[in-house]
Protein backbone atom coordinates (compact mmCIF):
# COMPACT_ATOMS: atom_id res chain seq x y z
CA UNK A 1 0.00 0.00 0.00
CA UNK A 2 1.16 3.34 -0.75
CA UNK A 3 1.24 6.07 1.99
CA UNK A 4 1.29 9.60 1.62
CA UNK A 5 4.11 11.90 2.15
CA UNK A 6 2.89 15.39 4.01
CA UNK A 7 -0.38 17.10 3.78
CA UNK A 8 -2.60 18.93 0.83
CA UNK A 9 -3.58 22.69 2.08
CA UNK A 10 -7.41 22.56 2.15
CA UNK A 11 -8.96 23.84 -0.87
CA UNK A 12 -11.39 27.22 -0.87
CA UNK A 13 -12.86 25.86 -3.73
CA UNK A 14 -16.35 25.48 -4.37
CA UNK A 15 -17.38 22.70 -6.58
CA UNK A 16 -16.50 20.99 -9.94
CA UNK A 17 -18.69 19.74 -12.65
CA UNK A 18 -21.66 17.81 -11.62
CA UNK A 19 -21.32 14.42 -13.12
CA UNK A 20 -17.39 13.24 -14.89
CA UNK A 21 -18.35 9.73 -16.15
CA UNK A 22 -15.12 7.55 -15.48
CA UNK A 23 -13.86 10.56 -13.81
CA UNK A 24 -11.89 9.77 -10.49
CA UNK A 25 -10.84 13.07 -8.95
CA UNK A 26 -7.96 13.41 -7.30
CA UNK A 27 -8.17 15.79 -4.31
CA UNK A 28 -4.74 14.88 -2.26
CA UNK A 29 -1.28 15.72 -2.55
CA UNK A 30 -0.78 12.51 -4.77
CA UNK A 31 2.47 10.05 -4.37
CA UNK A 32 4.48 7.13 -5.18
CA UNK A 33 5.53 3.83 -3.39
CA UNK A 34 8.08 3.25 -6.47
CA UNK A 35 12.12 3.63 -7.06
CA UNK A 36 11.14 5.56 -9.86
CA UNK A 37 9.26 8.12 -8.39
CA UNK A 38 8.47 10.73 -10.73
CA UNK A 39 8.59 13.48 -7.87
CA UNK A 40 12.17 13.10 -7.03
CA UNK A 41 13.49 12.08 -11.01
CA UNK A 42 15.95 14.26 -12.74
CA UNK A 43 13.56 15.75 -15.50
CA UNK A 44 15.49 16.82 -18.78
CA UNK A 45 14.39 19.17 -20.97
CA UNK A 46 14.53 17.36 -24.40
CA UNK A 47 11.65 17.22 -26.66
CA UNK A 48 9.88 13.83 -26.96
CA UNK A 49 9.59 11.94 -30.73
CA UNK A 50 6.93 10.19 -29.82
CA UNK A 51 4.65 9.42 -26.75
CA UNK A 52 1.48 6.42 -26.34
CA UNK A 53 -1.35 6.70 -24.18
CA UNK A 54 -3.78 3.89 -23.25
CA UNK A 55 -7.00 4.84 -23.32
CA UNK A 56 -9.81 3.05 -21.48
CA UNK A 57 -12.25 3.13 -24.54
CA UNK A 58 -12.94 4.49 -28.30
CA UNK A 59 -14.39 8.15 -27.66
CA UNK A 60 -17.84 8.01 -29.16
CA UNK A 61 -16.61 11.72 -30.70
CA UNK A 62 -14.41 14.07 -31.08
CA UNK A 63 -16.76 16.71 -29.80
CA UNK A 64 -16.94 16.93 -25.36
CA UNK A 65 -20.30 18.32 -25.18
CA UNK A 66 -22.22 15.84 -26.89
CA UNK A 67 -19.95 13.02 -26.55
CA UNK A 68 -21.43 10.07 -24.82
CA UNK A 69 -18.63 9.39 -22.50
CA UNK A 70 -17.40 13.42 -21.74
CA UNK A 71 -14.41 11.81 -20.04
CA UNK A 72 -13.08 9.85 -22.74
CA UNK A 73 -13.45 12.59 -25.16
CA UNK A 74 -12.10 15.32 -23.05
CA UNK A 75 -8.75 13.25 -22.75
CA UNK A 76 -8.07 13.98 -26.40
CA UNK A 77 -9.78 17.26 -27.40
CA UNK A 78 -8.61 19.31 -23.98
CA UNK A 79 -5.46 19.21 -26.50
CA UNK A 80 -6.89 20.80 -29.38
CA UNK A 81 -9.74 22.43 -28.08
CA UNK A 82 -8.55 24.09 -25.16
CA UNK A 83 -10.62 25.63 -22.01
CA UNK A 84 -10.77 29.16 -21.07
CA UNK A 85 -8.95 28.13 -17.52
CA UNK A 86 -7.26 25.02 -16.21
CA UNK A 87 -8.71 24.50 -12.58
CA UNK A 88 -5.70 22.22 -10.19
CA UNK A 89 -6.69 19.40 -8.14
CA UNK A 90 -6.39 21.83 -5.10
CA UNK A 91 -8.91 24.69 -6.57
CA UNK A 92 -6.18 27.07 -8.19
CA UNK A 93 -7.42 28.53 -11.55
CA UNK A 94 -4.29 28.80 -14.62
CA UNK A 95 -5.02 30.67 -17.25
CA UNK A 96 -5.26 29.44 -20.47
CA UNK A 97 -7.50 31.17 -22.98
CA UNK A 98 -8.95 33.74 -20.82
CA UNK A 99 -6.11 35.85 -19.17
CA UNK A 100 -8.92 37.32 -16.69
CA UNK A 101 -11.76 36.10 -15.32
CA UNK A 102 -14.12 38.50 -13.05
CA UNK A 103 -17.16 38.74 -11.52
CA UNK A 104 -18.91 41.64 -10.49
CA UNK A 105 -21.51 40.11 -9.22
CA UNK A 106 -23.26 37.08 -7.81
CA UNK A 107 -24.56 36.08 -11.21
CA UNK A 108 -22.07 37.75 -13.65
CA UNK A 109 -18.98 36.12 -15.24
CA UNK A 110 -16.56 38.75 -17.25
CA UNK A 111 -14.00 36.42 -19.68
CA UNK A 112 -10.82 38.54 -20.93
CA UNK A 113 -9.48 36.79 -23.82
CA UNK A 114 -5.60 36.55 -24.71
CA UNK A 115 -4.94 38.68 -27.84
CA UNK A 116 -2.98 37.34 -30.71
CA UNK A 117 -4.59 33.72 -30.63
CA UNK A 118 -5.29 31.52 -33.69
CA UNK A 119 -6.91 28.40 -34.58
CA UNK A 120 -5.21 25.95 -36.24
CA UNK A 121 -6.64 26.75 -39.42
CA UNK A 122 -5.01 30.21 -39.11
CA UNK A 123 -8.67 32.46 -38.28
CA UNK A 124 -8.31 34.34 -34.98
CA UNK A 125 -10.38 33.76 -31.82
CA UNK A 126 -12.51 35.85 -31.25
CA UNK A 127 -15.06 36.34 -28.61
CA UNK A 128 -17.99 35.07 -30.81
CA UNK A 129 -16.25 31.47 -30.99
CA UNK A 130 -16.32 31.58 -26.89
CA UNK A 131 -19.86 32.85 -26.52
CA UNK A 132 -20.94 30.14 -28.44
CA UNK A 133 -18.68 27.15 -27.41
CA UNK A 134 -19.81 28.50 -23.68
CA UNK A 135 -23.21 28.10 -24.60
CA UNK A 136 -23.01 25.01 -26.60
CA UNK A 137 -21.35 23.27 -23.63
CA UNK A 138 -24.62 24.59 -20.95
CA UNK A 139 -27.40 24.49 -23.45
CA UNK A 140 -29.46 20.54 -23.34
CA UNK A 141 -29.39 18.50 -25.42
CA UNK A 142 -25.56 19.13 -24.78
CA UNK A 143 -24.32 16.20 -22.61
CA UNK A 144 -22.25 18.80 -20.34
CA UNK A 145 -24.99 20.79 -20.06
CA UNK A 146 -26.02 18.94 -16.68
CA UNK A 147 -22.27 20.33 -15.52
CA UNK A 148 -23.00 24.03 -15.82
CA UNK A 149 -26.58 24.00 -13.88
CA UNK A 150 -26.74 27.79 -13.72
CA UNK A 151 -26.39 28.96 -16.87
CA UNK A 152 -28.86 31.68 -18.65
CA UNK A 153 -26.24 33.18 -21.11
CA UNK A 154 -23.13 34.03 -23.01
CA UNK A 155 -22.17 37.26 -24.93
CA UNK A 156 -20.22 39.01 -26.93
CA UNK A 157 -19.09 42.07 -24.33
CA UNK A 158 -16.36 43.68 -26.24
CA UNK A 159 -13.81 43.07 -28.23
CA UNK A 160 -11.70 40.44 -26.53
CA UNK A 161 -14.51 39.78 -23.95
CA UNK A 162 -17.60 37.68 -23.21
CA UNK A 163 -19.75 37.75 -20.30
CA UNK A 164 -21.66 35.26 -19.14
CA UNK A 165 -24.99 35.39 -16.88
CA UNK A 166 -26.45 32.62 -14.38
CA UNK A 167 -30.03 32.06 -13.69
CA UNK A 168 -28.52 31.93 -9.82
CA UNK A 169 -25.84 32.29 -7.76
CA UNK A 170 -24.00 28.60 -7.95
CA UNK A 171 -20.89 28.56 -6.11
CA UNK A 172 -19.56 26.65 -8.57
CA UNK A 173 -19.90 28.52 -11.52
CA UNK A 174 -16.62 29.32 -12.48
CA UNK A 175 -15.29 26.07 -11.88
CA UNK A 176 -18.21 24.30 -13.67
CA UNK A 177 -17.40 26.65 -16.91
CA UNK A 178 -13.65 26.24 -16.80
CA UNK A 179 -14.07 22.08 -16.24
CA UNK A 180 -16.86 21.74 -18.89
CA UNK A 181 -16.13 24.15 -21.75
CA UNK A 182 -13.65 23.39 -24.69
CA UNK A 183 -13.46 26.46 -27.14
CA UNK A 184 -13.76 25.83 -30.70
CA UNK A 185 -14.43 27.83 -33.94
CA UNK A 186 -17.50 28.62 -34.63
CA UNK A 187 -17.50 28.87 -37.98
CA UNK A 188 -16.64 25.54 -38.89
CA UNK A 189 -18.94 24.18 -36.17
CA UNK A 190 -22.19 25.96 -37.83
CA UNK A 191 -21.07 24.69 -41.36
CA UNK A 192 -21.13 21.11 -39.66
CA UNK A 193 -24.11 20.94 -37.75
CA UNK A 194 -25.21 17.54 -38.74
CA UNK A 195 -21.61 15.92 -38.38
CA UNK A 196 -19.76 18.12 -35.57
CA UNK A 197 -17.68 15.90 -33.51
CA UNK A 198 -17.19 12.53 -36.09
CA UNK A 199 -13.83 11.87 -37.49
CA UNK A 200 -15.34 14.03 -41.28
CA UNK A 201 -15.94 17.26 -39.04
CA UNK A 202 -13.46 17.06 -35.90
CA UNK A 203 -13.79 20.90 -33.94
CA UNK A 204 -11.09 23.01 -34.89
CA UNK A 205 -9.79 24.77 -31.97
CA UNK A 206 -6.92 26.67 -30.40
CA UNK A 207 -4.44 24.15 -28.62
CA UNK A 208 -0.82 22.27 -28.83
CA UNK A 209 -2.15 19.37 -31.04
CA UNK A 210 -4.20 19.26 -34.39
CA UNK A 211 -5.68 15.27 -35.40
CA UNK A 212 -3.45 13.96 -37.64
CA UNK A 213 -5.69 10.22 -38.27
CA UNK A 214 -8.52 8.99 -35.84
CA UNK A 215 -8.99 5.26 -36.20
CA UNK A 216 -11.25 2.25 -34.15
CA UNK A 217 -7.50 1.65 -32.62
CA UNK A 218 -6.89 4.88 -32.00
CA UNK A 219 -5.99 8.43 -32.30
CA UNK A 220 -2.80 10.36 -33.53
CA UNK A 221 -1.92 13.76 -32.31
CA UNK A 222 0.67 16.12 -34.28
CA UNK A 223 2.11 19.17 -31.98
CA UNK A 224 1.28 22.19 -33.71
CA UNK A 225 4.56 24.95 -34.48
CA UNK A 226 2.25 27.26 -34.38
CA UNK A 227 0.87 27.00 -31.16
CA UNK A 228 0.33 30.53 -29.11
CA UNK A 229 1.67 28.90 -25.64
CA UNK A 230 4.47 27.02 -24.78
CA UNK A 231 5.06 23.96 -26.85
CA UNK A 232 4.43 20.96 -25.10
CA UNK A 233 8.11 18.52 -25.36
CA UNK A 234 6.20 15.58 -26.97
CA UNK A 235 6.08 16.03 -30.79
CA UNK A 236 3.42 13.04 -31.97
CA UNK A 237 0.91 11.91 -28.93
CA UNK A 238 -0.52 8.18 -29.63
CA UNK A 239 -3.91 7.68 -28.10
CA UNK A 240 -4.29 3.81 -28.39
CA UNK A 241 -7.41 2.44 -27.28
CA UNK A 242 -6.47 -0.80 -24.69
CA UNK A 243 -10.05 -1.64 -23.12
CA UNK A 244 -8.54 -3.85 -20.25
CA UNK A 245 -5.48 -3.77 -17.75
CA UNK A 246 -3.71 -6.42 -18.65
CA UNK A 247 -3.44 -5.97 -21.93
CA UNK A 248 -2.20 -2.79 -21.31
CA UNK A 249 0.02 -4.09 -19.10
CA UNK A 250 1.69 -6.24 -21.35
CA UNK A 251 2.26 -2.89 -23.41
CA UNK A 252 3.46 -1.03 -21.12
CA UNK A 253 6.31 -4.20 -20.55
CA UNK A 254 7.29 -4.24 -23.89
CA UNK A 255 7.06 -0.27 -24.34
CA UNK A 256 4.42 0.02 -26.45
CA UNK A 257 2.47 1.89 -23.99
CA UNK A 258 4.04 4.63 -21.65
CA UNK A 259 1.01 5.51 -19.75
CA UNK A 260 -2.70 4.29 -18.78
CA UNK A 261 -4.68 5.35 -15.69
CA UNK A 262 -5.61 2.21 -14.13
CA UNK A 263 -9.01 0.77 -14.75
CA UNK A 264 -9.03 -1.99 -12.31
CA UNK A 265 -7.13 -1.11 -9.31
CA UNK A 266 -6.65 -4.63 -7.47
CA UNK A 267 -3.57 -4.93 -10.38
CA UNK A 268 -1.80 -2.29 -9.23
CA UNK A 269 1.06 -4.15 -7.55
CA UNK A 270 1.69 -5.91 -10.91
CA UNK A 271 2.23 -2.30 -12.53
CA UNK A 272 4.24 -1.40 -9.91
CA UNK A 273 6.56 -4.58 -10.81
CA UNK A 274 7.19 -3.15 -14.69
CA UNK A 275 11.04 -2.25 -14.36
CA UNK A 276 11.14 1.01 -14.30
CA UNK A 277 7.49 2.03 -13.47
CA UNK A 278 6.30 4.27 -11.61
CA UNK A 279 2.42 4.06 -10.06
CA UNK A 280 0.80 8.05 -9.13
CA UNK A 281 -1.96 7.25 -6.39
CA UNK A 282 -3.98 9.89 -5.47
CA UNK A 283 -6.99 9.52 -2.76
CA UNK A 284 -10.39 10.67 -4.76
CA UNK A 285 -13.36 12.24 -4.62
CA UNK A 286 -15.22 9.67 -6.55
CA UNK A 287 -18.72 8.73 -5.41
CA UNK A 288 -19.89 4.89 -6.36
CA UNK A 289 -23.53 3.83 -4.91
CA UNK A 290 -26.47 1.73 -5.93
CA UNK A 291 -29.51 3.53 -6.94
CA UNK A 292 -33.31 2.21 -7.08
CA UNK A 293 -35.97 3.96 -9.12
CA UNK A 294 -38.28 5.24 -6.37
CA UNK A 295 -41.34 5.76 -8.79
CA UNK A 296 -41.18 1.93 -9.83
CA UNK A 297 -41.94 -1.38 -8.89
CA UNK A 298 -40.06 -3.16 -6.82
CA UNK A 299 -38.00 -0.73 -5.86
CA UNK A 300 -41.00 2.37 -4.58
CA UNK A 301 -41.29 0.04 -1.80
CA UNK A 302 -39.07 1.38 1.20
CA UNK A 303 -38.71 -2.16 2.74
CA UNK A 304 -37.61 -3.49 -0.63
CA UNK A 305 -34.26 -0.35 -0.90
CA UNK A 306 -33.72 -0.96 3.12
CA UNK A 307 -33.62 -4.46 2.54
CA UNK A 308 -31.02 -4.03 0.05
CA UNK A 309 -28.83 -1.61 1.73
CA UNK A 310 -28.55 -3.89 4.67
CA UNK A 311 -27.37 -6.69 2.22
CA UNK A 312 -24.83 -4.96 1.01
CA UNK A 313 -21.43 -6.04 1.90
CA UNK A 314 -19.70 -2.50 1.42
CA UNK A 315 -16.50 -3.43 3.24
CA UNK A 316 -16.30 -6.69 0.99
CA UNK A 317 -17.22 -4.68 -2.24
CA UNK A 318 -14.72 -2.92 -1.16
CA UNK A 319 -11.66 -5.28 -1.01
CA UNK A 320 -13.28 -7.52 -4.07
CA UNK A 321 -13.48 -4.93 -6.48
CA UNK A 322 -10.97 -1.73 -5.47
CA UNK A 323 -8.01 -4.82 -3.75
CA UNK A 324 -8.11 -2.06 -0.75
CA UNK A 325 -7.89 0.99 -2.91
CA UNK A 326 -10.83 2.89 -1.80
CA UNK A 327 -12.46 4.69 1.23
CA UNK A 328 -15.77 3.33 2.73
CA UNK A 329 -18.51 6.49 2.31
CA UNK A 330 -20.23 6.76 5.08
CA UNK A 331 -23.25 9.50 3.53
CA UNK A 332 -23.48 9.62 -0.53
CA UNK A 333 -20.62 12.50 -0.24
CA UNK A 334 -16.64 11.74 0.60
CA UNK A 335 -16.34 14.01 4.52
CA UNK A 336 -13.97 16.46 2.23
CA UNK A 337 -16.79 17.63 0.23
CA UNK A 338 -18.85 19.06 3.32
CA UNK A 339 -15.47 20.46 5.07
CA UNK A 340 -16.25 24.10 3.40
CA UNK A 341 -20.16 24.89 4.97
CA UNK A 342 -19.47 22.55 8.04
CA UNK A 343 -16.56 24.08 9.77
CA UNK A 344 -14.21 21.37 9.14
CA UNK A 345 -13.91 17.79 8.44
CA UNK A 346 -14.49 17.20 12.32
CA UNK A 347 -18.04 18.37 12.50
CA UNK A 348 -18.87 17.03 9.01
CA UNK A 349 -17.55 13.33 10.26
CA UNK A 350 -19.58 14.07 13.34
CA UNK A 351 -22.68 14.71 11.25
CA UNK A 352 -21.92 11.74 9.37
CA UNK A 353 -21.67 9.44 11.99
CA UNK A 354 -25.15 10.08 13.14
CA UNK A 355 -27.25 8.88 10.03
CA UNK A 356 -28.94 5.45 10.09
CA UNK A 357 -26.77 2.32 9.65
CA UNK A 358 -27.17 0.72 6.77
CA UNK A 359 -24.34 -1.76 7.66
CA UNK A 360 -24.68 -5.54 6.31
CA UNK A 361 -27.05 -7.46 8.60
CA UNK A 362 -28.88 -9.98 6.95
CA UNK A 363 -31.21 -10.51 9.31
CA UNK A 364 -32.66 -6.83 8.88
CA UNK A 365 -32.48 -6.92 5.61
CA UNK A 366 -34.90 -10.18 5.57
CA UNK A 367 -37.11 -8.32 8.42
CA UNK A 368 -37.46 -5.11 5.80
CA UNK A 369 -38.38 -7.61 2.74
CA UNK A 370 -40.93 -9.46 4.58
CA UNK A 371 -42.59 -6.02 5.77
CA UNK A 372 -42.39 -5.38 1.80
CA UNK A 373 -44.88 -6.05 -1.13
CA UNK A 374 -42.35 -8.49 -2.23
CA UNK A 375 -41.59 -11.06 0.93
CA UNK A 376 -40.76 -13.39 -1.33
CA UNK A 377 -37.99 -12.10 -3.48
CA UNK A 378 -38.11 -10.07 -7.17
CA UNK A 379 -36.17 -10.31 -10.26
CA UNK A 380 -34.38 -7.65 -11.33
CA UNK A 381 -30.82 -6.50 -13.68
CA UNK A 382 -27.79 -5.05 -13.17
CA UNK A 383 -25.86 -3.35 -15.38
CA UNK A 384 -22.05 -3.87 -15.24
CA UNK A 385 -19.29 -1.60 -17.60
CA UNK A 386 -16.88 -4.24 -19.63
CA UNK A 387 -14.22 -1.48 -19.60
CA UNK A 388 -14.10 -0.76 -15.67
CA UNK A 389 -13.87 -4.21 -14.11
CA UNK A 390 -14.97 -2.99 -10.40
CA UNK A 391 -18.28 -2.83 -12.04
CA UNK A 392 -18.40 -6.29 -12.93
CA UNK A 393 -17.37 -7.69 -9.38
CA UNK A 394 -19.62 -5.40 -7.35
CA UNK A 395 -22.62 -6.33 -9.85
CA UNK A 396 -21.54 -10.28 -9.27
CA UNK A 397 -20.98 -9.77 -5.60
CA UNK A 398 -24.52 -7.93 -5.04
CA UNK A 399 -25.77 -11.11 -7.33
CA UNK A 400 -24.44 -13.72 -4.26
CA UNK A 401 -25.62 -11.90 -1.33
CA UNK A 402 -29.03 -11.03 -2.87
CA UNK A 403 -29.90 -14.19 -3.12
CA UNK A 404 -30.54 -15.43 0.62
CA UNK A 405 -33.55 -12.98 -0.17
CA UNK A 406 -35.14 -14.63 -2.74
CA UNK A 407 -34.11 -11.55 -5.35
CA UNK A 408 -32.97 -12.96 -8.12
CA UNK A 409 -30.04 -10.39 -9.93
CA UNK A 410 -29.40 -10.79 -13.67
CA UNK A 411 -26.56 -9.92 -14.33
CA UNK A 412 -25.78 -8.23 -17.63
CA UNK A 413 -22.47 -6.60 -19.04
CA UNK A 414 -22.87 -3.32 -21.65
CA UNK A 415 -20.10 -1.19 -23.07
CA UNK A 416 -18.83 2.14 -21.71
CA UNK A 417 -20.41 4.07 -24.09
CA UNK A 418 -23.64 2.51 -24.09
CA UNK A 419 -24.15 2.41 -20.41
CA UNK A 420 -23.44 6.28 -20.65
CA UNK A 421 -25.71 6.63 -23.80
CA UNK A 422 -28.19 5.51 -21.24
CA UNK A 423 -27.22 7.53 -18.28
CA UNK A 424 -27.53 10.66 -20.62
CA UNK A 425 -30.90 9.54 -21.76
CA UNK A 426 -32.24 8.62 -18.44
CA UNK A 427 -33.07 4.86 -19.35
CA UNK A 428 -30.73 3.09 -16.85
CA UNK A 429 -33.30 0.81 -15.13
CA UNK A 430 -33.40 -1.93 -12.75
CA UNK A 431 -30.26 -2.05 -9.60
CA UNK A 432 -28.29 0.60 -11.11
CA UNK A 433 -24.61 0.72 -10.32
CA UNK A 434 -23.41 4.57 -10.23
CA UNK A 435 -19.43 5.05 -10.70
CA UNK A 436 -17.06 7.63 -11.24
CA UNK A 437 -19.36 10.69 -9.87
CA UNK A 438 -17.01 13.20 -8.34
CA UNK A 439 -18.08 15.63 -5.39
CA UNK A 440 -16.54 19.02 -5.18
CA UNK A 441 -13.53 19.41 -2.84
CA UNK A 442 -14.69 21.30 -0.25
CA UNK A 443 -18.27 22.28 -1.32
CA UNK A 444 -21.42 19.67 -1.27
CA UNK A 445 -23.29 20.94 -4.19
CA UNK A 446 -21.61 19.03 -7.06
CA UNK A 447 -22.72 16.24 -7.16
CA UNK A 448 -25.09 15.94 -4.14
CA UNK A 449 -27.70 18.65 -5.71
CA UNK A 450 -27.58 16.70 -9.24
CA UNK A 451 -28.71 13.74 -8.31
CA UNK A 452 -31.88 14.69 -6.11
CA UNK A 453 -35.04 17.15 -6.78
CA UNK A 454 -37.75 16.85 -9.46
CA UNK A 455 -35.57 19.58 -11.49
CA UNK A 456 -32.71 17.27 -12.12
CA UNK A 457 -35.14 14.09 -13.63
CA UNK A 458 -34.53 13.54 -17.49
CA UNK A 459 -32.52 13.56 -19.86
CA UNK A 460 -28.93 15.45 -19.57
CA UNK A 461 -29.75 14.90 -15.57
CA UNK A 462 -28.39 13.05 -13.15
CA UNK A 463 -31.47 11.78 -10.13
CA UNK A 464 -30.69 8.47 -11.52
CA UNK A 465 -33.66 7.40 -8.31
CA UNK A 466 -36.18 10.24 -9.39
CA UNK A 467 -35.77 10.80 -5.51
CA UNK A 468 -37.60 13.93 -4.52
CA UNK A 469 -39.86 14.84 -1.10
CA UNK A 470 -40.74 18.00 0.12
CA UNK A 471 -37.87 18.53 2.36
CA UNK A 472 -35.61 17.79 -0.46
CA UNK A 473 -37.36 20.67 -2.84
CA UNK A 474 -36.80 23.36 0.22
CA UNK A 475 -33.39 22.33 0.95
CA UNK A 476 -32.38 22.61 -2.79
CA UNK A 477 -32.58 25.67 -3.74
CA UNK A 478 -30.30 26.85 -0.84
CA UNK A 479 -27.65 24.14 -1.38
CA UNK A 480 -27.22 25.52 -4.53
CA UNK A 481 -27.05 28.88 -4.32
CA UNK A 482 -24.04 30.90 -3.27
CA UNK A 483 -25.01 32.08 0.78
CA UNK A 484 -24.12 31.70 4.72
CA UNK A 485 -22.15 28.22 5.28
CA UNK A 486 -24.35 28.26 8.45
CA UNK A 487 -27.63 27.70 5.77
CA UNK A 488 -26.26 25.78 3.23
CA UNK A 489 -24.63 23.12 5.77
CA UNK A 490 -28.17 23.30 7.25
CA UNK A 491 -29.66 22.45 3.82
CA UNK A 492 -26.70 19.96 3.07
CA UNK A 493 -27.84 17.90 6.55
CA UNK A 494 -31.57 17.80 4.61
CA UNK A 495 -30.71 16.56 1.73
CA UNK A 496 -28.21 13.26 3.30
CA UNK A 497 -30.64 12.81 5.97
CA UNK A 498 -33.67 12.11 3.12
CA UNK A 499 -31.06 10.10 1.63
CA UNK A 500 -30.09 8.07 4.34
CA UNK A 501 -34.08 7.47 5.84
CA UNK A 502 -35.60 7.06 2.28
CA UNK A 503 -32.53 4.89 0.53
CA UNK A 504 -32.92 5.74 -2.92
CA UNK A 505 -29.26 5.53 -2.90
CA UNK A 506 -27.20 3.14 -1.27
CA UNK A 507 -23.11 4.95 -0.51
CA UNK A 508 -20.82 2.47 -1.31
CA UNK A 509 -16.60 3.82 -1.63
CA UNK A 510 -14.58 6.84 -2.86
CA UNK A 511 -11.74 4.83 -5.16
CA UNK A 512 -8.28 6.41 -5.73
CA UNK A 513 -6.93 7.42 -9.18
CA UNK A 514 -3.95 5.34 -9.79
CA UNK A 515 -1.68 6.53 -13.28
CA UNK A 516 0.83 4.31 -14.24
CA UNK A 517 3.93 6.16 -16.16
CA UNK A 518 6.26 4.35 -18.00
CA UNK A 519 9.97 3.53 -17.57
CA UNK A 520 11.83 6.99 -19.08
CA UNK A 521 8.87 9.20 -18.45
CA UNK A 522 7.67 11.33 -15.59
CA UNK A 523 5.21 14.56 -14.83
CA UNK A 524 7.10 17.49 -14.14
CA UNK A 525 4.77 18.38 -10.96
CA UNK A 526 5.49 15.10 -9.77
CA UNK A 527 1.43 13.44 -10.08
CA UNK A 528 -0.92 13.27 -12.45
CA UNK A 529 -4.91 14.40 -11.60
CA UNK A 530 -8.28 13.76 -12.52
CA UNK A 531 -8.34 17.29 -13.46
CA UNK A 532 -4.99 16.91 -15.39
CA UNK A 533 -6.38 14.06 -17.74
CA UNK A 534 -9.78 16.45 -18.28
CA UNK A 535 -7.94 19.55 -19.24
CA UNK A 536 -4.89 18.61 -20.89
CA UNK A 537 -2.14 19.00 -18.45
CA UNK A 538 -1.10 15.43 -18.48
CA UNK A 539 0.12 16.15 -21.71
CA UNK A 540 1.34 19.35 -21.30
CA UNK A 541 3.07 18.20 -17.78
CA UNK A 542 5.48 15.27 -19.46
CA UNK A 543 9.12 15.23 -19.27
CA UNK A 544 11.81 12.37 -20.19
CA UNK A 545 14.21 11.31 -17.20
CA UNK A 546 17.55 11.66 -17.28
CA UNK A 547 19.10 8.07 -17.41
Amino acid sequence: MMTLRGKCPRSNRTGIAAVVLLGLTATACAGTDTASDPGTAKLSNQEIPSFTMALPAQPPGFNRATSAQPFVTGMVMSLVTEPLERVSADGRFTPALAEKVTQPDPTTLVYTLRKGVRFSDGQPLTADDVAWSITHTATPPAQTSASVRSFKSASVSGPLEVTVKLSFAAPSARESVAEATLIQEKKFATAHKSDLGTAKAIPVGTGPYQVDSATGAGITLNRRNSYWGTKPKVKQLNLKVVTDDNSAQLAMRSGEVNLRQLSNLKTAAQWRDIPGTSVVSSPSNSVNFLAMDVTKAPFDDIHVRRAISHATDIPGLMKAAWGGEATALKGLMPVGSLAGVADGEKPAQTYLDSLPDHSLDLDEAKKELAESAHPQGFTTTVEYVAEVPATKVLALSLQETLKPLGIDLKVKSVTLNAWSAKFFQHQLTGLILGFGFTAGTADPASPLASMVGKENIGPQKANLANFTNSQVEKALPVLTTAGSDASRWTATRTVLSQIAQQVPYVPLASENLLVAIGKGYASSTGDVSNQDLQNGNWALNLRATQQ
